[in-house]
């Protein structure tokens, strides 16, 4: 499962602003062994993937909408306002490892069908040997554009990629920790995101009692005024990942696990950091989780009733409804998924087997009434 971790990553960079035009700061210079080509949004043919032959679905109904070349492992499925095209991370060497890109995979025509024939997926940003990478759930905003995690700047901070624009740099830190894993509020003036601080370190018992690795929760305004934390990791003995901010705005998803403990569950709060509830209560590991377009119920990945890989989940927010297991495929890891904004799919990466290795994108229908 995901946890959260941009990989570290060395050296310099080129930007590749695929649909990028002018402003904002500029990513590192390039390269002197020579880095992969770059595009501008005025080029005719933009760096793209090939997308997965159509009619690949599995046993349990989910179809197969996009895979990388080679080691490329395709991650963090997010749609964008309009259902139209997917926001993705796509790590060069393997899962979670190498340099990141964010990409943008057409999901329709411009006459509304499936566009599966030849669908290729488009570089939105691509440096050579730095991440970015985009969290699913609420990353992509009409106006705000897409907010990010990257270490372009030698750090980890969060950035915003607006329509036709450069990156731009929200935040500025100092110390040893990265901010990673951003959201938009509903109407992207806001972003909450984790901090945290990610020790490499053999012993994993020592690892999970390690006060300082503790992630905290924070919102900061897009402009980056206004950063308040709004919960302390530390100070509470927990660690906090992944938050998402729901649709209607008035709360945030985010999973937890406590300080010596590597079981990890989903809590709900309310978006000042009011209000902290657990949600999952069921055995089992629950993690990646963001909201249903209403606001209703969530979407994440789960070991739930001793599942011995992670599958897909819904479950009602409020109620005390039990979770629905939404993929069922035993052989593969499914996780960290995205709802549709008309509510009719759930996006979500996966791979054969247990052992970490390159993600594909997949789709499956989502439940009616979760």
């Amino acid at each position: 499962m995901r946890r959260g971790m941009i990989a570290a990553l060395l050296g310099v960079g080129a930007l590749v602003p695929a649909a990028c035009g002018g402003g904002g700061e500029e990513g590192p210079p390039r390269h002197p062994s020579g880095p992969r080509p770059s595009h501008s949004s005025g080029s005719p043919e933009p760096a793209a993937s090939p997308s997965a032959k159509p009619g690949i679905v599995r046993g349990d109904g989910a179809e197969l909408i996009h895979r990388e070349r080679g080691k490329g492992s395709a991650q963090n499925p997010a749609f964008a306002p309009d259902g139209k095209s997917l926001l993705f991370t796509v790590f060069h060497g393997g899962y979670n490892e190498g340099a990141a890109a964010l990409r943008v995979l057409p999901l329709e025509s411009g006459g509304g069908r499936d566009s599966r024939d030849g669908r290729e997926a488009r570089d939105l940003l691509d440096e050579y040997d730095r991440a970015a990478v985009n969290l699913p759930g609420s990353s992509w905003r009409p106006s705000a554009g897409v907010v990010f995690a990257s270490d372009r700047s030698g750090k980890e901070e969060i950035w915003l990629l607006k329509p036709g624009g450069r990156p731009e740099k929200v935040t500025g830190h100092h110390g040893i920790s990265g901010y990673l894993e951003p959201s938009f509020s509903p109407d992207g003036k806001w972003i909450v995101f984790q901090e945290s601080v990610q020790h490499e370190d053999p012993d994993q018992e020592a690892a999970l009692a390690d006060r300082s690795a503790l992630g905290s929760l924070w919102k900061v305004g897009r402009d980056g005024r206004g950063r308040t934390r709004l919960v302390n990791g530390p100070a509470s003995g927990t660690d906090n990942r992944e938050p998402n901010w729901s649709p209607r705005g008035d709360r945030i998803v985010f999973q937890r696990r406590e300080l010596g403990s590597d079981a990890w569950s989903l809590y709900v709060m309310n978006a000042d950091g009011s209000g902290v509830r657990r949600l999952t209560t069921l055995e089992g590991e629950h993690t990646d989780a963001s909201w249903s377009p209403d606001g209703r119920s969530v979407v994440f990945s789960s070991t739930t009733g001793g599942l011995d890989l992670p599958k897909i989940f819904v479950m009602p927010v409020d109620g005390g409804g039990a979770p629905v297991q939404v993929t069922r495929e035993r052989s593969t890891y499914d996780g960290a998924p995205s709802w549709s904004p008309d509510g009719r799919w759930i996006a979500f990466e996966s791979h054969p087997g247990s052992e970490d290795r390159p993600t594909s994108l997949w789709r499956v229908p989502a439940p009616r009434k979760p």
